[in-house]
């Protein structure tokens, strides 16, 4: 009789504990929103705007190494010296929609198709190579490397899905969606006006451990592992205009935050912080670390476009707009 109880027990204790294994897996506590407002550093800045010799808007500058791309309407590139900021010259490009820059390689986006460029030692760009992440009719949003074969996208409007992100690797098709809205689409009419409302954008952490998404219409940031395993999520909640959904009407918006600029230590965002018709000559630049400690907020007297970020020379270089009738011009910014 023993021997027949034996192996019950033994089974009754191996079920168990798969039991309380996966239970303790599943009751894993989310992440739950961290409101966040005060910087140890919050400085204005007036800035002294620098000619651009070829004014371009918008003024979206990347940087290749020692070049500064910049790009402008109907699919310009110019090309500048970095750091003297000396125009070298300029291109006609292809179509595209979306832009990224991933070390010294360029990735154009159209329809989810993306050419990969690299530039010689005559400032030529070269296309190096070209892949597909989706058949869509516009965009799926910048494309950036999340490790070996496998890009991470945010979709965009074309992908009918309420995911946050897309990592993809076009070799083997294999398709992953993860993250979740600060809300779901129940407040709008159609998924497509939820999609605009939330647009967002995604930045890599340049050694591939992390990702950020950050919303324009919105103060909302998360921050995710390689794996796509949420780590924080943030609000800042400071006036004016703190709203902590977005508004279903167009007109009463505010836009947030334009894009981030990340390195290996820190997350730079972009914020307008105004309607997007006025584009008034302010905007911020915000500075957290990838654990999401607020460090530095800069009110700048300057509508900014975009910006790169020099942590060896400790300066943020970008392209705005001051008013006065000057049009986009370079600035400097000391950290």
């Amino acid at each position: 009789m023993n021997c027949r109880i034996r192996p019950l027990v033994f089974g009754t204790v191996a079920c168990l504990f798969l039991f309380l294994s996966v239970s303790c897996r599943q009751q894993t506590p989310p992440v739950l929103v961290e409101y966040k407002r005060d910087f140890p550093i919050d400085t204005a800045v007036v800035l002294e705007g620098i000619p651009m010799e070829m004014p371009t808007t918008p003024a979206l500058p990347y940087r290749l190494g020692n070049r500064l791309l910049v790009f402008g309407s109907y699919n310009m590139l110019y090309i500048y010296a970095y750091p003297d900021l000396r125009f070298i010259r300029s291109y006609q490009m292809p179509q595209f929609v979306s832009i990224s820059v991933a070390g010294d390689e360029l990735y154009l986006e159209d329809q989810g198709k993306v050419d990969v460029y690299r530039l010689n030692h005559s400032d030529s760009l070269l296309l190096t190579r070209s892949f597909r992440v989706a058949t869509v009719p516009y965009s799926v949003g910048k494309v950036q490397p999340l490790g070996k074969d496998t890009y991470i996208l945010t979709g965009s409007s074309d992908i009918d899905v309420t995911h946050e992100y897309h990592i993809v690797n076009p070799e083997t098709g294999t398709w992953k969606s993860g993250g979740a809205y600060p809300e779901p689409p129940i407040r709008f009419k159609r998924l497509k006006d939820f999609r605009y409302a939330y647009y967002h954008s995604i930045s890599v952490k340049p050694d591939q451990t992390a990702f950020v998404v950050t919303y324009g219409n919105v103060r909302r940031i998360h921050i995710y592992g390689v794996d796509g395993s949420l780590r924080h999520s943030l609000h800042l909640d400071y006036e004016p205009n703190n709203n902590h959904l977005v508004d279903p009407g167009f007109e009463r918006r505010i836009f947030h935050c334009q894009g981030s600029v990340v390195t290996d230590r820190y997350i730079y965002l972009i914020n307008p912080e105004q309607k997007l018709e006025r584009a008034e000559p302010h905007g911020d630049i915000l500075v957290l670390d990838w654990d999401g400690n607020l460090k530095a907020r800069y009110r700048l007297d300057m509508y900014i476009d975009g910006i790169v970020v020099d942590e060896e020379r400790n300066v943020i270089v970008g392209c705005g707009d001051k008013g006065k009738g000057k049009g986009r011009q370079f600035f400097r910014l000391e950290l």
